[in-house]
């Protein structure tokens, strides 16, 4: 069963004034929604070969059980794009809001009359089918046959309706997403769910969706997640970033610069000097192509000197000494500016 994290633990008014609130909820209707477009898609193939079974649509939706997606889907979207004015949410985003809205009520009624035909109706066809019943017990029996026969029309309806929406809606979502481009926890997810992104709008186009984010297609997509994670010391990560972003961005000096670093700061934590020193020294020809003005080479030239004194003590005076002249060489860099 796929579920869903309950909405962000924030108070359900004022988020869009707070805008790391705000990024979260947004974060959670794209994925729900890619969730429920994905499961909702194999429901419906389930249906076309007529192996559709109550119990598939009760992991999709149920009123009674907040957690899966799609009631989640709907709740983020009321409280972010209805409850919090009509002046906070763009046109576009009250639209998404109506379609989802609109979504949830059509799966209600596939659940519903699902239910009809799988519960109800193979039980007054037994009834229906013996040869005891009175006139009366026969004349209710067949209205429930009637009702059966609506159930399977209103089922048909509602699905052909559901899946016109979902698809309607995903390239409406398509559309939305360039104005989050500034939602890091956001596009970090889709940089790393990129399977999920593919499974609902296909191989190529998925990457297709998260490159047009950005003007600098998916080079620089990498390049904020790879920065944002840098900002937090997540170095590993930000390294990975960094090199995938590369490979559309290869002669870029300042992510050539910015890798490196993020590589040599992750060898440092690691306890690899070596590695770390090697990043670092690397780092020297593009060096320009990294900012001055963010403390990283200063950071550099610290974690230089603290290994070459690491070195000293374990008497490899020879390696303390290529740590010690890149320290030296970082700090007369930023003396020349």
């Amino acid at each position: 069963m796929i579920t869903s994290a309950p909405i962000s633990p924030f108070p359900q008014i004022m988020i869009q004034k707070n805008t790391a609130k705000k990024n979260w909820v947004i974060l959670e209707i794209v994925r729900d929604f890619l969730h429920c477009y994905v499961q909702f898609m194999s429901i419906y193939e389930k249906y076309k070969k007529n192996t559709l079974k109550f119990e598939d649509l009760n992991k999709f939706i149920n009123d009674k059980d907040p957690s899966l997606p799609l009631f989640n889907l709907k709740e983020s979207c009321h409280i972010l794009f209805r409850y919090q004015g009509e002046q906070s949410c763009r046109d576009e985003e009250k639209l998404l809001d109506l379609a989802v809205g609109s979504i949830f009520h059509e799966a209600m009624k596939i659940r519903e009359n699902l239910y009809q035909l799988e519960v109800y109706r193979p039980r007054y066809m037994q009834i229906l089918n013996r040869f005891e019943t009175s006139k009366h017990e026969r004349n209710l029996l067949l209205e429930f046959k009637k009702i059966g026969t609506r159930a399977e029309r209103r089922l048909a309806e509602s699905m052909a309706e559901a899946k016109r929406l979902f698809q309607d809606t995903l390239k409406q979502l398509a559309d939305l997403l360039p104005a989050y481009k500034e939602n890091t926890v956001l596009i970090r997810f889709l940089l790393r769910n990129k399977d999920l992104v593919q499974k609902a709008f296909g191989k190529r186009k998925g990457m297709e969706v998260i490159a047009d984010i950005f003007p600098g297609g998916l080079g620089e997509a990498y390049e904020v997640v790879g920065r944002s994670y840098l900002k937090s010391e997540y170095y590993d990560i930000a390294a990975e970033f960094f090199r995938k972003a590369l490979k559309y961005r290869s002669r870029d000096k300042s992510l050539k610069g910015l890798f490196l670093y993020a590589h040599g700061m992750d060898g440092y934590y690691r306890n690899s000097y070596k590695k770390s020193l090697q990043s670092f020294h690397q780092l020297l020809p593009v060096i320009n192509g990294l900012k001055k003005d963010n403390g990283y080479l200063e950071r550099v030239e610290e974690v230089c000197r603290k290994i070459g004194r690491e070195f000293l003590e374990d008497k490899k005076r020879k390696l303390a000494y290529i740590a010690f002249q890149l320290a030296d060489e970082i700090r007369k860099s930023l003396a020349t500016g």
